[in-house]
């Protein structure tokens, strides 16, 4: 199966935001809540996670959007920030736990997009605080 492969740019210092929506084949809404999403951003694929520009992991809570497959991951101001412009790589992965308990169940883990994110210098450096 092919990856869809997309490419963002956002202004350092600017809040982003990744809508999300999580659906079966047929398009039915596959419930989210519990489930991680983890959000790396590298300069290279072979770096490290400690080495990442940014990673950030969320859990989707208990709410009528997760339980029709929708969430977003919301990068925000002071995160974007520190981030020096350039073409960096990034992923997201979806990681729904193990049963709770049973040590013997690992997590089922899916790569579902990955690309490019360019971050433009930003003209403004103040962001309104």
């Amino acid at each position: 199966m092919t990856r869809p492969t997309n490419n963002f740019q956002f202004y350092r210092g600017d809040t982003k935001v990744f809508s999300l929506s999580f659906a079966t084949v047929a398009g039915r809404p596959i419930d989210i809540t519990g489930h991680e999403l983890w959000f790396t951003m590298k300069q290279t694929a072979s770096d490290p996670d400690s080495a990442a520009v940014l990673q950030k992991r969320i859990v989707f809570p208990a709410t009528s959007a997760s339980v029709a497959g929708s969430g977003a991951l919301l990068l925000d101001s002071t995160e974007t920030s520190v981030i020096e412009p350039g073409i960096y790589l990034y992923d997201m992965q979806k990681v729904i736990p193990g049963i709770p308990g049973d040590p013997g169940t690992p997590p089922v883990v899916a790569t579902f997009i990955s690309g490019r994110i360019q971050v433009l210098p930003d003209i403004t450096r103040s962001n309104g605080a």
